[in-house]
């Protein structure tokens, strides 16, 4: 088992937070410049073109005048059409080379002098015959029998023959195989009569013959390939000041050919006119004004994320991410932005943050993509409406086993708005494009990824997500199980006090979840010396009565710094050690003081009062002084000879209000309001737990 030194683990603990703010500006902007960077670099080429458009539907905006000229270019389909047909149609290419001709004849004659050395004389009638035979098939081009292999020449009329760099046109029926000349000898002997002589002169012919002529397919493809380029793309022209359409025209498919001939050369146009990318600098700019807004947003309504350098890490590297995968769908005419999963940003961040940092965050990265996109208002509409829903379905359920279910509602909401978006924009249903219905499939299961990411980020961030918390405040936990052993007093309190965090926290704000997990660790530190602490003691046995005040005060003290030990032996988060480390905070253990400070007056002795202290820090969020309140006012609580209105309500204020004059809530974000509100609903809660009983006989 690992050991650690108490003082030096409280040490690093209570300075972990301290060393994390010396960096924490450095961070933050370091952070937010590579952010900016890689959006920059996934910046699509092509300036922002703010008209939306539909083909077939009317034009919503006002007269739209040619800013420059520009020619009307070919759609997709009618380009790749033609490229269809050039392909289909480009001859084949094949190389000559008249040389092999030569060496052919020449290897026919020296074929038939090895074989008829004196009597050669006898076939010259023959040899003629076929040596003009063979060099007519050479001079039209000779293959060899599987030359093309796959290759079809029946719906070529005419070839191409490569000739010392030249290209000649050729019919394809000019062009032979070894087969065909073999049979053209063979058609030709059979004039012969000497069936000796034609043996002989067909064993030399088919030994002679040679292929004198390659395809040539490199040359063809780049034969295609120069074809291809030369396709015109460009149908029409319109000049500068035209008006192309105006307010209520329907886009027809003429009109919506302009306005795609604009909107690709928009971009390039704006730049080359100016030389300077203006439109980027417009864009970057709007980009710096959204993420620093989400940086305000987390800095006012979620302070202590901002002093941690961890969350806005995260989730500006989730916007980033968002928008890098988003340019996908941006260069390409097939995938459609809505398959890009982006309800992973508010679902994770959902598991770790509150719910209003999760939207906002997705308002601002959805705003941020919408800048590049042809129909930002719908984009915004759509994504806002239908991961609200997800979002708040997931913030009202942390189980695993949901996953599914999420998916199902992310799918079903960006259905349905997506239909009533298309029903008011169009007025009719057939307008609805069926087809978008399998992309939002996709993204509903690809939104399932935030399951397995959740795991990724608790590893990467040291962060812990509301159903780690909801499995860690399980008593079948280890640490748990030995606590509620050890000492079954503590452990009974620190449930109570987790059911007082969880009544305060719904009347205040702050993170239930949390605040049970950790009120039921808060207190483990105790474990170590049970009998020492009064929930776990049995009538009249009080070990501090054989004590001295110091030596009991600093068992007290010390149970912070115990359970801070056991709590990094058992690798629990750094989130639920820092309860442990602030829920005294730098109070003192009064008892022990008070009766320090008495027999220290009688015995003229000076006393060390910090001996008497908890080492600190006060809480620094919201949730650690709920749990400081409800911890204390629990546990003395137990000490009330009455309980009755009055007595609970005395004991609440007094405790509470002490703590806040000591200044032990100086540094949690906590108002005045925010804690008469706890007050209320610790008041409440300790009256339902010791209401008076009907006494039956």
């Amino acid at each position: 088992m690992i050991t650690f030194n108490p003082n030096t683990t409280f040490a690093i603990v209570k300075n972990w937070k301290d060393h994390i703010r010396n960096y924490a500006a450095i961070q933050r902007a370091a952070v937010f410049v590579v952010t900016l960077a890689v959006i920059y670099i996934f910046v699509p080429e092509q300036g922002l073109f703010k008209y939306e458009y539909q083909l077939n539907q009317p034009w919503k905006h006002d007269k739209l005048l040619a800013p420059f000229e520009f020619g009307i270019l070919k759609s997709e389909a009618e380009i790749q059409k033609e490229k269809e047909s050039i392909i289909a149609s480009q001859p084949l290419v094949f190389s000559y080379k008249s040389e092999n001709t030569d060496e052919v004849l020449a290897k026919f004659g020296q074929s038939l002098h090895a074989r008829l050395p004196d009597t050669i004389h006898i076939c010259d009638s023959a040899m003629i015959a076929i040596s003009e035979i063979m060099a007519n098939q050479l001079s039209k081009g000779l293959l060899a029998r599987n030359e093309l292999g796959d290759v079809n020449l029946k719906p070529f009329d005419k070839v191409l023959i490569e000739f010392n760099g030249e290209l000649r046109t050729s019919e394809n029926d000019l062009l032979p195989k070894i087969n065909t000349i073999i049979s053209a000898v063979d058609s030709g002997l059979a004039v012969e009569a000497d069936s000796l002589c034609k043996s002989i002169l067909y064993q030399a012919a088919v030994e002679s013959v040679k292929p004198n002529t390659h395809y040539n397919d490199s040359l063809t493809k780049r034969l295609t390939d120069l074809a291809i380029n030369d396709i015109i793309t460009i149908v029409g022209k319109v000049d500068r000041g035209t008006a192309i359409i105006d307010r209520g025209e329907i886009v027809n498919a003429e009109k919506f050919a302009a306005l795609e001939s604009l909107r690709k050369e928009y971009g390039n146009r704006v730049i080359s006119e100016t030389g300077i990318q203006w439109s980027i600098v417009g864009e970057m700019g709007l980009i710096i004004i959204l993420i620093g807004l989400l940086i305000l947003f987390v800095y006012l309504n979620e302070n202590r994320l901002f002093n941690d350098p961890r969350p806005l890490t995260l989730t500006l590297s989730l916007v980033g991410v968002a928008f890098i995968v988003s340019s996908l769908s941006f260069k390409s005419d097939v995938l459609s932005i809505y398959v890009i999963p982006l309800g992973i940003t508010p679902l994770l961040l959902r598991m770790f943050y509150d719910i209003k940092v999760s939207l906002f965050t997705h308002f601002i990265s959805t705003l941020i993509i919408a800048l590049f996109i042809t129909n930002p208002l719908e984009f915004i509409v759509i994504q806002m409406s239908a991961l609200s829903f997800a979002t708040l379905y997931q913030a009202a359920s942390t189980r695993r086993s949901r996953m599914l279910t999420t998916a199902l509602i992310v799918f079903i909401s960006y259905s349905v708005i997506y239909s009533l978006v298309s029903l008011a924009q169009n007025g009719n249903w057939s307008a609805i494009d069926t087809g978008i219905f399998g992309w939002i499939a996709i993204n509903a299961l690809l939104c399932m990824l935030v399951f397995p990411l959740i795991y990724l980020v608790e590893k990467v961030f040291g962060y812990t997500s509301e159903t780690a918390l909801l499995e860690l405040s399980e008593s079948s936990q280890p640490l748990l199980k030995e606590l509620a052993i050890k000492a079954p007093g503590t452990f009974q309190h620190s449930l109570q006090v987790a059911n007082l965090c969880e009544k305060v926290a719904g009347t205040i704000g702050g993170n239930a979840t949390l605040l049970r997990t950790a009120a039921m660790y808060h207190d483990v530190g105790k474990m170590s010396d049970p009998q020492f602490f009064i929930e776990n003691q049995l009538p009249d046995n009080n070990p501090h009565d054989d004590l001295e005040p110091t030596e009991s005060a600093q068992i007290i003290v010390n149970h912070v710094k115990k359970g801070i030990d056991l709590c990094l032996n058992a690798n629990l988060p750094m989130d639920i050690i820092q309860f442990i480390q602030t829920h005294h905070g730098t109070s003192t253990v009064r008892f022990f003081l008070k009766k320090a400070q008495e027999n220290a007056k009688s015995q003229g002795l000076t006393l060390d009062e910090s001996l008497f202290s908890y080492p600190g820090p006060t809480p620094k969020t919201k949730e650690q002084a709920i749990l400081m309140m409800a911890d204390s006012v629990e546990a003395a609580s137990r000490t009330l000879k009455k309980y009755d209105k009055d007595s609970i309500n005395q004991l609440v204020d007094g405790l509470v209000d002490y703590q806040r004059n000591e200044g032990q809530f100086e540094d949690a974000p906590i108002t005045f309001q925010d804690i008469s509100a706890a007050k209320r609903a610790l008041k409440l809660a300790l009256h339902g737990i010791f209401h008076q009983r009907i006494s039956y006989d």
